[in-house]
């Protein structure tokens, strides 16, 4: 009941079908065909590429791509980066690891007294009595000096060559007793008041600083002590 034909697909029935003659009524029965335009996507899509379309279409109204916010996204400015600032000295660390030392501090002023000093007995006895005590301390004399206050004269004149004059002294050996004052070189004309004992048994001097200048205080306890230890016999 099959022939041939049915076996050989639809191009072998193509070849036959145009090799055909139809008559008149034959012709008069056809259905036209209908011509249908390229731009008819639907029309020119196989089946199969119908499905793949409306698959593409349908993954395309599910998924969205992520959005992102501008907001998220930082100015230019805040992308600025602000460089560490140098300092302009080396540290003294850096400067000890480069074996240079550290550096030391600039030493204070020199305390400058006025040779020509001027107080009255009176004027000390008010200043001392208003004035605290700044410098408290005991130091050892040495033997020339303790010899040369064999004569009492002798620390006057030595004190006073240092720009210290003495307003007052008294005592019987061992024991002596001095006041000074001294003056300090410039416009403020602070003044120094020193009380100072001395015991040439036991060679120890005890003295007492008073000064209207507290930040003067260990300056001129300085010179002062240095003062008292270059005593030596003239």
């Amino acid at each position: 009941m099959f022939t041939n034909k049915e076996h050989r697909g639809p191009f072998e029935f193509a070849e036959e079908l145009g090799s055909l003659s139809l008559d008149p009524d034959t012709v008069e029965n056809v259905i036209p065909v209908q011509s249908y335009g390229s731009s008819d996507n639907d029309l020119l899509l196989g089946s199969f590429e119908k499905e793949d379309s409306r698959a593409v279409a349908n993954n395309d109204s599910a998924y969205s791509a992520p959005g992102y916010s501008t907001s998220l996204i930082p100015d230019a400015d805040l992308l600025t980066l602000t460089m560490p600032s140098i300092p302009s000295q080396p540290s003294p660390v850096l400067v000890d690891l480069l074996g240079l030392g550290t550096p030391d501090a600039p030493p204070p002023p020199a305390l400058k007294l006025n040779p020509k000093g001027v107080l009255d007995p009176g004027s000390f006895q008010r200043k001392w009595g208003q004035l605290t005590t700044t410098v408290s301390q005991e130091l050892a004399l040495n033997p020339q000096g303790v010899a040369a206050l064999a004569a009492p004269q002798a620390l006057l004149r030595h004190m006073q060559g240092r720009s210290i004059q003495c307003i007052a002294s008294g005592g019987q050996p061992p024991n002596l007793k001095f006041f000074f004052f001294a003056q300090r070189d410039g416009e403020t004309s602070s003044f120094f008041l020193v009380e100072c004992l001395i015991n040439t048994s036991s060679a120890k001097a005890q003295i007492k600083i008073k000064t209207e200048d507290p930040n003067l205080s260990e300056p001129f306890s300085a010179l002062f002590q240095s003062a008292l230890t270059e005593l030596s016999p003239s």
